[in-house]
């Protein structure tokens, strides 16, 4: 399939097709694997899952805010 895309940033556009020569391949080839793989995270996003949340700390003293927030909770 042949296309014309219009509105590229041309240094983000240089910087990814000499990726594409450096890695011995099409342009085409690399902007298809590109584009499957950004819509393939894209569904996994609106899918996301509780249990996907990684852990942070919110700074000191609050170290036990977890126990505090369940004793309000479930007494």
């Amino acid at each position: 399939m042949n296309i014309t895309i219009r509105g590229l940033q041309e240094n983000v556009f240089r910087e990814f097709k000499a990726k594409a020569a450096r890695e011995g391949m099409k342009l085409g080839d690399a902007l298809s694997i590109a584009m499957e793989k950004w819509s393939k995270e894209s569904k996994k996003e609106k899918g996301a899952k509780l249990s996907d949340l990684k852990p942070f700390n919110w700074g000191k003293g609050t170290e036990r805010t977890s126990e505090e927030i369940d004793k309000i909770l479930y007494g």
